[in-house]
Protein backbone atom coordinates (compact mmCIF):
# COMPACT_ATOMS: atom_id res chain seq x y z
CA UNK A 1 0.00 0.00 0.00
CA UNK A 2 1.49 3.50 -0.89
CA UNK A 3 1.83 5.83 1.75
CA UNK A 4 -0.23 8.82 0.42
CA UNK A 5 0.93 10.95 3.26
CA UNK A 6 4.66 10.74 2.15
CA UNK A 7 3.59 11.73 -1.30
CA UNK A 8 3.65 15.54 -2.88
CA UNK A 9 -0.45 16.26 -3.07
CA UNK A 10 -1.37 18.82 -5.10
CA UNK A 11 -4.52 21.28 -4.58
CA UNK A 12 -6.58 21.56 -7.45
CA UNK A 13 -9.33 24.63 -6.23
CA UNK A 14 -12.29 25.42 -8.26
CA UNK A 15 -11.45 28.54 -10.16
CA UNK A 16 -9.23 26.04 -12.02
CA UNK A 17 -12.39 24.23 -13.97
CA UNK A 18 -15.17 26.68 -13.21
CA UNK A 19 -16.37 30.57 -14.29
CA UNK A 20 -19.14 32.15 -14.66
CA UNK A 21 -22.38 30.42 -13.81
CA UNK A 22 -20.91 26.81 -15.26
CA UNK A 23 -21.94 23.85 -12.99
CA UNK A 24 -20.35 21.03 -14.78
CA UNK A 25 -17.48 20.75 -17.00
CA UNK A 26 -15.92 17.53 -18.30
CA UNK A 27 -11.93 16.68 -18.23
CA UNK A 28 -11.06 13.59 -20.74
CA UNK A 29 -7.64 12.41 -19.27
CA UNK A 30 -5.74 9.10 -21.12
CA UNK A 31 -3.05 7.50 -19.76
CA UNK A 32 -0.55 5.44 -21.91
CA UNK A 33 1.16 4.21 -18.81
CA UNK A 34 2.99 5.04 -15.76
CA UNK A 35 1.25 7.27 -13.05
CA UNK A 36 -0.28 10.95 -11.95
CA UNK A 37 -0.05 13.10 -9.34
CA UNK A 38 -1.62 12.35 -5.68
CA UNK A 39 -4.35 15.34 -5.62
CA UNK A 40 -7.31 16.52 -4.26
CA UNK A 41 -9.90 19.99 -5.13
CA UNK A 42 -12.79 21.52 -4.14
CA UNK A 43 -15.62 20.22 -6.17
CA UNK A 44 -17.22 16.37 -6.41
CA UNK A 45 -16.07 14.40 -9.63
CA UNK A 46 -17.61 11.54 -10.93
CA UNK A 47 -15.09 9.37 -12.84
CA UNK A 48 -16.21 6.48 -16.06
CA UNK A 49 -13.49 4.58 -16.96
CA UNK A 50 -13.35 3.97 -21.24
CA UNK A 51 -10.98 1.91 -21.57
CA UNK A 52 -7.80 0.28 -20.60
CA UNK A 53 -7.19 -0.07 -16.69
CA UNK A 54 -5.16 0.89 -13.88
CA UNK A 55 -5.43 0.85 -10.12
CA UNK A 56 -7.35 3.85 -8.26
CA UNK A 57 -5.36 4.70 -4.85
CA UNK A 58 -7.05 7.08 -2.02
CA UNK A 59 -5.81 7.27 2.14
CA UNK A 60 -7.50 4.31 2.84
CA UNK A 61 -7.54 1.68 -0.12
CA UNK A 62 -5.93 1.24 -3.82
CA UNK A 63 -8.17 -1.12 -6.03
CA UNK A 64 -8.09 -1.85 -9.53
CA UNK A 65 -10.56 -0.53 -12.37
CA UNK A 66 -11.42 -0.92 -15.28
CA UNK A 67 -13.66 0.08 -18.41
CA UNK A 68 -17.21 0.53 -17.67
CA UNK A 69 -16.18 1.60 -13.91
CA UNK A 70 -18.22 4.24 -11.73
CA UNK A 71 -16.97 6.33 -8.91
CA UNK A 72 -17.16 9.56 -7.06
CA UNK A 73 -14.71 11.28 -5.48
CA UNK A 74 -15.56 14.14 -2.95
CA UNK A 75 -14.00 16.92 -1.46
CA UNK A 76 -11.22 16.86 0.45
CA UNK A 77 -10.47 13.11 -0.47
CA UNK A 78 -7.24 12.67 -2.26
CA UNK A 79 -6.40 10.14 -4.71
CA UNK A 80 -4.06 9.15 -7.80
CA UNK A 81 -4.00 6.40 -10.63
CA UNK A 82 -1.03 3.76 -10.53
CA UNK A 83 -0.16 1.33 -12.97
CA UNK A 84 -1.75 2.25 -16.16
CA UNK A 85 -2.26 0.44 -19.24
CA UNK A 86 -4.08 2.63 -21.92
CA UNK A 87 -6.50 4.33 -19.39
CA UNK A 88 -8.66 6.56 -20.65
CA UNK A 89 -11.45 8.15 -17.95
CA UNK A 90 -13.76 11.04 -18.19
CA UNK A 91 -13.65 13.03 -14.87
CA UNK A 92 -17.21 14.85 -15.39
CA UNK A 93 -16.56 17.67 -12.39
CA UNK A 94 -19.43 19.14 -10.70
CA UNK A 95 -20.82 21.59 -8.04
CA UNK A 96 -23.39 19.96 -5.81
CA UNK A 97 -24.71 23.10 -4.76
CA UNK A 98 -25.87 23.67 -8.19
CA UNK A 99 -28.36 20.64 -8.34
CA UNK A 100 -29.42 20.16 -4.85
CA UNK A 101 -33.10 20.08 -6.48
CA UNK A 102 -32.36 17.18 -9.09
CA UNK A 103 -29.89 15.29 -6.66
CA UNK A 104 -32.58 15.06 -3.85
CA UNK A 105 -35.33 13.94 -7.21
CA UNK A 106 -33.17 11.06 -7.55
CA UNK A 107 -32.77 9.99 -3.81
CA UNK A 108 -36.40 7.44 -4.29
CA UNK A 109 -34.14 5.34 -6.52
CA UNK A 110 -31.61 2.38 -4.88
CA UNK A 111 -28.89 3.63 -7.64
CA UNK A 112 -28.38 6.98 -5.53
CA UNK A 113 -27.15 5.73 -2.23
CA UNK A 114 -24.50 2.74 -4.15
CA UNK A 115 -23.10 5.94 -6.17
CA UNK A 116 -23.78 9.02 -4.55
CA UNK A 117 -23.69 8.37 -1.04
CA UNK A 118 -21.69 5.26 -0.67
CA UNK A 119 -17.94 5.69 0.81
CA UNK A 120 -15.12 5.45 -1.36
CA UNK A 121 -13.61 2.92 1.04
CA UNK A 122 -16.59 0.51 -0.09
CA UNK A 123 -14.63 -0.14 -3.61
CA UNK A 124 -12.43 -2.33 -2.39
CA UNK A 125 -15.02 -4.34 -1.03
CA UNK A 126 -16.01 -6.45 -4.61
CA UNK A 127 -19.38 -7.74 -2.80
CA UNK A 128 -20.67 -4.15 -1.74
CA UNK A 129 -22.15 -1.52 -4.26
CA UNK A 130 -18.92 0.73 -3.79
CA UNK A 131 -17.49 -0.91 -7.02
CA UNK A 132 -20.26 -0.09 -9.58
CA UNK A 133 -19.51 -1.16 -13.29
CA UNK A 134 -21.90 0.08 -16.32
CA UNK A 135 -22.02 -2.61 -18.96
CA UNK A 136 -23.64 -3.53 -22.22
CA UNK A 137 -26.47 -0.54 -23.10
CA UNK A 138 -26.00 0.87 -20.09
CA UNK A 139 -22.22 1.87 -20.95
CA UNK A 140 -23.02 2.84 -24.57
CA UNK A 141 -25.50 5.27 -23.34
CA UNK A 142 -23.13 6.65 -20.50
CA UNK A 143 -21.15 7.12 -23.52
CA UNK A 144 -22.99 8.43 -25.81
CA UNK A 145 -24.27 11.19 -23.35
CA UNK A 146 -20.70 12.12 -22.74
CA UNK A 147 -19.60 12.17 -26.50
CA UNK A 148 -22.64 14.85 -26.76
CA UNK A 149 -21.72 16.45 -23.28
CA UNK A 150 -18.12 17.26 -24.57
CA UNK A 151 -19.26 17.93 -28.16
CA UNK A 152 -21.15 20.92 -26.94
CA UNK A 153 -18.14 22.33 -24.77
CA UNK A 154 -16.35 22.08 -27.67
CA UNK A 155 -18.55 23.79 -30.16
CA UNK A 156 -20.16 26.02 -27.40
CA UNK A 157 -23.00 26.86 -29.43
CA UNK A 158 -25.50 29.28 -27.83
CA UNK A 159 -27.26 27.68 -24.72
CA UNK A 160 -24.57 25.05 -24.39
CA UNK A 161 -24.19 25.46 -21.12
CA UNK A 162 -27.59 24.53 -20.18
CA UNK A 163 -27.60 21.34 -22.77
CA UNK A 164 -24.64 20.56 -20.77
CA UNK A 165 -26.62 20.49 -17.67
CA UNK A 166 -29.18 19.12 -19.10
CA UNK A 167 -27.42 16.15 -20.21
CA UNK A 168 -25.16 15.80 -16.98
CA UNK A 169 -28.82 15.39 -15.63
CA UNK A 170 -29.83 12.78 -17.89
CA UNK A 171 -26.74 10.91 -16.84
CA UNK A 172 -27.21 11.05 -13.69
CA UNK A 173 -30.71 9.29 -14.20
CA UNK A 174 -29.05 6.90 -16.04
CA UNK A 175 -26.77 5.70 -13.45
CA UNK A 176 -28.82 5.85 -10.50
CA UNK A 177 -31.76 3.96 -12.96
CA UNK A 178 -28.83 1.08 -13.43
CA UNK A 179 -27.69 0.52 -10.17
CA UNK A 180 -31.24 0.65 -8.69
CA UNK A 181 -31.71 -3.16 -8.73
CA UNK A 182 -31.18 -5.75 -5.94
CA UNK A 183 -28.50 -7.48 -8.26
CA UNK A 184 -26.13 -4.80 -8.82
CA UNK A 185 -26.87 -3.48 -5.22
CA UNK A 186 -26.21 -7.13 -4.31
CA UNK A 187 -27.79 -6.65 -1.01
CA UNK A 188 -29.22 -3.96 1.49
CA UNK A 189 -25.98 -3.80 3.55
CA UNK A 190 -24.38 -1.69 0.76
CA UNK A 191 -27.91 0.87 1.03
CA UNK A 192 -27.61 0.44 5.22
CA UNK A 193 -24.38 1.89 5.23
CA UNK A 194 -24.43 4.38 3.15
CA UNK A 195 -27.69 6.00 4.65
CA UNK A 196 -25.29 6.00 8.11
CA UNK A 197 -22.69 7.26 5.79
CA UNK A 198 -24.46 10.29 5.07
CA UNK A 199 -26.17 10.65 8.50
CA UNK A 200 -22.42 10.90 9.87
CA UNK A 201 -21.77 13.42 7.25
CA UNK A 202 -24.73 15.47 8.50
CA UNK A 203 -24.41 15.37 11.87
CA UNK A 204 -20.54 14.87 12.54
CA UNK A 205 -20.20 18.18 14.61
CA UNK A 206 -22.26 17.11 17.25
CA UNK A 207 -22.45 13.88 19.56
CA UNK A 208 -23.79 11.13 17.69
CA UNK A 209 -24.38 7.80 19.60
CA UNK A 210 -24.88 4.77 17.89
CA UNK A 211 -28.19 3.74 19.01
CA UNK A 212 -29.36 7.15 16.47
CA UNK A 213 -27.33 5.88 13.70
CA UNK A 214 -28.79 2.84 13.96
CA UNK A 215 -32.65 3.59 14.19
CA UNK A 216 -31.94 5.88 11.13
CA UNK A 217 -30.85 2.64 9.36
CA UNK A 218 -33.46 0.52 10.45
CA UNK A 219 -31.22 -1.99 12.17
CA UNK A 220 -30.01 -2.74 15.36
CA UNK A 221 -26.48 -1.45 17.30
CA UNK A 222 -24.40 -5.02 16.57
CA UNK A 223 -26.03 -5.13 13.08
CA UNK A 224 -25.11 -1.63 12.28
CA UNK A 225 -21.44 -2.50 13.75
CA UNK A 226 -20.94 -5.72 11.89
CA UNK A 227 -22.11 -3.96 8.78
CA UNK A 228 -19.19 -1.37 8.98
CA UNK A 229 -16.17 -3.75 9.93
CA UNK A 230 -16.90 -5.92 7.27
CA UNK A 231 -17.29 -3.06 4.49
CA UNK A 232 -14.71 -0.36 6.05
CA UNK A 233 -12.51 -2.43 8.75
CA UNK A 234 -13.63 0.08 10.70
CA UNK A 235 -16.72 0.49 13.33
CA UNK A 236 -19.46 3.41 13.11
CA UNK A 237 -17.62 5.55 15.53
CA UNK A 238 -14.10 5.16 14.10
CA UNK A 239 -15.62 6.17 10.69
CA UNK A 240 -16.98 9.06 12.33
CA UNK A 241 -13.56 10.19 14.13
CA UNK A 242 -12.18 9.80 10.34
CA UNK A 243 -14.74 12.02 9.19
CA UNK A 244 -14.60 14.87 11.58
CA UNK A 245 -10.54 14.81 10.77
CA UNK A 246 -11.20 15.54 7.41
CA UNK A 247 -13.24 18.09 8.14
CA UNK A 248 -10.79 19.34 10.76
CA UNK A 249 -8.15 19.42 8.19
CA UNK A 250 -10.14 20.83 5.23
CA UNK A 251 -10.77 23.93 7.70
CA UNK A 252 -6.78 24.56 8.65
CA UNK A 253 -6.21 24.43 4.83
CA UNK A 254 -9.01 27.11 4.19
CA UNK A 255 -9.53 29.04 7.13
CA UNK A 256 -7.58 31.14 9.81
CA UNK A 257 -10.01 29.74 12.89
CA UNK A 258 -8.14 28.85 15.91
CA UNK A 259 -7.68 25.17 17.31
CA UNK A 260 -10.12 24.99 19.61
CA UNK A 261 -12.77 26.35 17.53
CA UNK A 262 -12.27 23.91 14.62
CA UNK A 263 -12.47 21.13 17.50
CA UNK A 264 -15.71 22.63 18.15
CA UNK A 265 -17.17 23.04 14.96
CA UNK A 266 -15.47 19.27 13.83
CA UNK A 267 -17.10 17.41 16.87
CA UNK A 268 -14.34 17.00 19.23
CA UNK A 269 -13.98 17.58 23.27
CA UNK A 270 -11.66 19.93 23.04
CA UNK A 271 -8.63 21.04 21.37
CA UNK A 272 -6.22 18.34 23.25
CA UNK A 273 -7.99 15.46 21.55
CA UNK A 274 -8.55 16.74 17.99
CA UNK A 275 -4.76 17.71 18.46
CA UNK A 276 -4.26 13.94 19.62
CA UNK A 277 -6.29 12.36 16.74
CA UNK A 278 -4.66 14.60 14.09
CA UNK A 279 -1.49 13.58 15.32
CA UNK A 280 -2.14 9.75 14.91
CA UNK A 281 -4.09 10.09 11.10
CA UNK A 282 -1.64 12.72 9.49
CA UNK A 283 1.63 12.32 11.68
CA UNK A 284 1.38 16.06 11.93
CA UNK A 285 -0.12 18.71 14.75
CA UNK A 286 -3.04 20.76 13.63
CA UNK A 287 -0.70 23.57 13.69
CA UNK A 288 2.34 22.15 11.77
CA UNK A 289 -0.06 20.87 9.11
CA UNK A 290 -1.25 24.02 8.48
CA UNK A 291 1.67 25.28 8.22
CA UNK A 292 2.75 23.10 6.04
CA UNK A 293 -0.42 23.62 3.16
CA UNK A 294 -0.25 27.43 3.65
Amino acid sequence: MIDVEAEPIRFIPRAEFFDGNRAVTLQMCEYAGGEDCFHYHEFHELVLVLDGSGLHVTREREYPIFPGDVFLIRPPQVHAYRNLRQLSIVNILYLPEQFEKELEMLKPLLGFYAVFESDPRLAAKPRYAGRLTLTGENFAAARELVRRMLREEQRRTPGWEYMTRLLFQELLLLICRSFSNRESIRSEANVKISRALRFLEENYARRVTLGEVAKFCNCSVPSLTRLFREALGAGPIGTLNSLRLDKAAELLRNSELSITVIAAKTGFCDSNYLTKCFKRRFHLSPRAYRRAEQ
